[in-house]
């Protein structure tokens, strides 16, 4: 177990990751000896001034039906906007911190998810079952992680081997819409000639009919009017330690669906058929008490059969897409120094090489391969005058190939102020490369330019957390205020991607709160802020102006069971046609219990949207995509 003192890894502050009875942050143990190259950096940025929360095991097993990513986003992340486009396992939009779709990072064990062909956010075939914990760590983060990097850095951490005896979980589950879900777990450590080993596998299934995802009215000549899904998964981790001092991590994924692509109008059968793949092997070491480094490569594969066919309007049907491919491969590897210099000062040094390309039998790219190279480094001093104070400030510079470079630099800070009270504050810039659809795409209604500079951006974030006490009840609270303005956006300019005149400056606050009623009860509450302001033509779309969300919890003093309620509420959002929606509250429910005083033997309810609201995700060709109307699951879990 690892116990945090006060620094904003309480950035955690209000979130339902504070599960402890005195709210110290708890992860799992690692029993594998040898250091841990689980997101060693994002959890480290807390420690100087960089806002992190993270989302717990316990609170993903209480996401929702048939949870997937998106939905435990969706539900947990103080400051993110999530909204899945018709359900479960499918596209959604996302804003960190009122940032645009692609301006947050997405990374699994610290690995790049986000796509280079179309710089897209694509987590839908991710399940929830093989995810330990969901770190986001928020502002601009371009300096350690790259593009992309804008509003923060989302790191889905997947589940590793913990116990020395076999040991595993089964997952069974059933929802209203005649949907089932199941998936299975199994880990063990043991000692080898060279240390310790651990082994983990698991697969998860996730089938439904789904939804019907337009309104009757906005449906026309459609041949099934719900939205299935059929998601299979396989994965693996293993974790081998060279004594105390050294260690191997590999994972690898296979994940198998067949999605829906939901069409309002003319569709007969619109699906993607996709096989993804991950890869990774990292090794690390500590030479020293004062010399550590770690070698990550990767390999994240992506492949898709795209098939439309359409209800011609006199009868019969016609094939626009039959088993059309499009896809991408993205592999890399980054190498990372650390050094404690005398004096108590860290001093990062890093590389990060990246190779990707990409094919679309629908959309002509004439150039398909690219890289991308960078080098950074950070320095974290120790001011003895300041021993309270916790600064860092570093710099990166990235080429792509067939584009231009960046560079960037960044500044943060963190002050204690005293036992309960911190400051924190971050400034830098970040920068988004063009993607290879901007550079090379060649359609006669869209022109790539290869003279595309990197998006850039400013950003500030300030922020002030509170743990400590309210009414003689545990209370944790945090406000952040952020701003971002950007420059050199890469836009279309009738059919030619151009970096254009126009300038966009974002800015808001973020604050959530914990309580502690007693020891059975708690409440927590998040909200966020939007401000968006534009010229020359530019326009945000698809960000609402404020969120909030709110979650009451009981559990019972034998924690033999125990429930919850949550609701969300979304105000205005204006689509890209300057259409609003919006302005709606769903509220979600669930409750546990345990058969047994040994807690192998589970049942749990999951209720989303418990009054059937009516509302709406998005809208696209003036349409609207309909949430999830009231589904309810019954889950049942076997541990041994």
């Amino acid at each position: 177990m690892i116990r945090r003192s006060f620094t904003p890894l309480v950035g955690c502050l209000f979130s339902p990751l504070l599960l402890a009875d005195d709210n110290a942050l708890i992860l799992n143990a690692q029993l594998v000896s040898a250091p841990s190259v689980e997101s060693t950096t994002v959890a480290a940025m807390a420690r100087y001034g960089s806002k992190i929360d993270v989302v717990s095991r316990a609170q993903i097993e209480r996401a929702g039906p048939a949870a997937d990513v998106s939905r435990v986003m969706q539900m947990f992340i103080p400051g993110l906007y999530v909204a899945p486009k018709n359900g479960p396992f499918d596209y959604g939009t996302y804003s960190l911190l009122g940032g645009r779709n692609d301006d947050t990072l997405i990374l699994l064990d610290g690995v790049r998810l986000n796509n280079r062909l179309y710089g897209g956010l694509y987590i839908d075939t991710l399940p929830a079952n093989a995810i330990e914990r969901i770190e986001v760590l928020k502002g601009g983060q371009s300096l350690l992680f790259g593009t992309q990097a804008v509003s923060g850095v989302i790191n889905i951490v997947t589940r590793s081997p913990q116990t020395p005896s076999a040991s595993g979980e089964v997952n069974l589950g059933v929802d209203t819409f005649g949907g089932t879900t199941g998936d299975a777990r199994v880990e063990k450590l043991f000692n080898n000639g060279w240390g310790d080993m651990g082994l983990l596998a698991y697969v998860s299934r996730n089938a439904s009919e789904g939804h019907q995802p337009f309104r009757n009215r906005d449906m026309t000549n459609v041949s099934n009017k719900k939205r299935a899904y059929e998601v299979t998964t396989f994965g693996t981790k293993a974790i081998q330690s060279f004594g105390d001092h050294s260690r191997l991590e590999l994972f690898y994924q296979y994940a198998d669906a067949n999605l829906d692509f939901a069409r309002p109008v003319a569709s007969h059968k619109t699906t993607n058929d996709r096989v993804q793949q991950i890869a990774t092997a990292t090794f690390e070491q500590n030479i020293n008490e004062r010399l550590s480094y770690f070698v990550k490569g990767h390999i994240n594969d992506w492949d898709t059969r795209y098939t439309r066919i359409n209800n011609l309007d006199a009868g019969g049907t016609q094939v626009i897409n039959h088993n059309d491919y499009w896809g991408f491969t993205d592999w890399g590897v980054q190498a990372e120094g650390k050094a404690q210099l005398p004096g108590g000062h860290v001093w990062i040094v890093g590389s990060d090489n990246q190779w990707f390309k990409g094919q679309d039998d629908v959309l002509v790219i004439d150039n398909n391969k690219a890289q991308a190279h960078a080098l950074y480094t950070q320095l974290r001093p120790q001011i003895d005058a300041l021993p309270d104070w916790h600064p860092s400030l570093g710099v990166r510079h990235e080429a792509m190939s067939g584009g231009d470079s960046a560079t960037v630099g960044m500044l943060t800070s963190l002050y204690d102020l005293n036992e309960n009270w911190a400051l924190r504050g971050q400034y830098g810039t970040a920068y988004k490369l063009p993607n290879a659809e901007q550079l090379f795409v060649n359609e006669t209604d869209e022109k790539g330019n290869r003279h595309l500079k990197p998006e850039k951006s400013r950003n500030a974030e300030l922020g002030v957390d509170y743990r400590g006490s309210l009414a003689g009840r545990d209370f944790n609270a945090s406000v952040t205020l952020f701003k971002r303005e950007i420059t050199d956006l890469i836009t279309l300019n009738d059919r030619l991607w151009v970096n254009g005149q126009g300038q966009v400056k974002m800015r808001g606050f973020e604050a959530d709160a914990r309580l502690a009623l007693n020891q059975q009860w708690s409440v927590q509450a998040d909200m966020t802020r939007n401000l968006t302001e534009s010229r020359a033509g530019v326009t945000i779309n698809d960000i609402p102006s404020f969120f909030a969300r709110s979650r009451i919890g009981f559990e019972s003093q034998s924690r033999l069971w125990g429930a919850g309620a949550a609701i969300r509420y979304i105000r205005d959002i204006a689509s890209s046609r300057q259409v609003e929606y919006g302005h709606y509250s769903v509220v979600d429910a669930d409750a546990y219990r345990y058969l047994d005083s040994t807690h192998q033997h589970r049942v749990s309810l999951l209720v989303e949207n418990l009054f059937d609201r009516d509302y709406v995700t998005s809208r696209s060709n003036n349409v609207d995509n309909l949430g999830r109307p009231f589904t309810s699951e019954v889950r049942y879990t076997y541990r041994f």
